[in-house]
């Protein structure tokens, strides 16, 4: 995520990747003050967020899974009982 405090309306907006960032946020600038792109100069102060642990990941991901193959297992045995047209 990418602020810009500078604009008044508080402009938020995103990238793919921190490359991408300053011609994003030159045309967010431009778009919301009518200035050309080229003449925005952006000075980026990067903030990372804590993430989730890896055992977290991994347990979320066993979950996810565990319960996508219990869906599976119910749609088969649904399906078997369906009559046969």
């Amino acid at each position: 995520m990418i602020t810009v405090p500078e604009l008044d309306s508080g402009a938020v907006t995103q990238a793919r990747t921190l490359d991408e960032a300053p011609a994003t946020v030159a045309d967010l600038v431009a778009l919301m003050t009518d200035a050309d792109p080229a003449t925005v100069e952006v000075d980026m102060k990067v903030h990372t967020a804590p993430g989730p642990d890896p055992g977290t990941i991994a347990r979320l991901a066993l979950a996810a899974v565990g319960a996508a193959a219990a869906a599976a297992r119910r749609a088969i045995r649904s399906a078997a009982r369906a009559p046969v047209r």
